[in-house]
């Protein structure tokens, strides 16, 4: 089993560019309309909105388009992202005017992100071997 791709709630399509094809790097794979019809039968949300499915060769992500986003939803919720250089993609996030969030745990430090409607991203530096 692998992990076909997670979804996420922005606010306008403009936020989801600037963070998700622009800080992230990941590529616009396509867009469409989720009507309100199947928006009630898939999630009890009767409501139209965008969806936009942004990826790369590892990695995908459906941000649907909706300007009511709630607030974290569960203070635990928040996705785990591997960087080949944690420190240049931090300085990345922090020129972006994104919330960079820093903690330390003995020697280690442990970095989360808010993307521009407040979803959570936990940075790991990759391994090389």
């Amino acid at each position: 089993m692998k992990l076909h791709h997670i979804a996420i709630i922005c606010s306008s399509i403009e936020r989801a560019d600037r963070f998700y094809g622009g800080v992230l790097e990941l590529k616009k794979i396509k867009s469409g309309t989720l009507d309100r019809v199947f928006g009630e039968q898939l999630f009890g949300i009767s409501q139209e909105c965008e969806m936009i499915l942004y990826g790369n060769q590892d990695f995908r992500i459906e941000v649907f388009v909706t300007a009511s986003v709630p607030k974290m939803k569960t203070p635990y919720q928040h996705i785990c992202l591997e960087v080949q250089d944690r420190k240049s993609f931090v300085e990345k996030c922090d020129e972006a005017r994104l919330t960079v969030k820093r903690f330390s745990k003995g020697d280690y430090l442990i970095i989360f992100i808010e993307d521009y409607d407040g979803n959570l991203f936990e940075l790991k530096e990759s391994m090389t071997e």
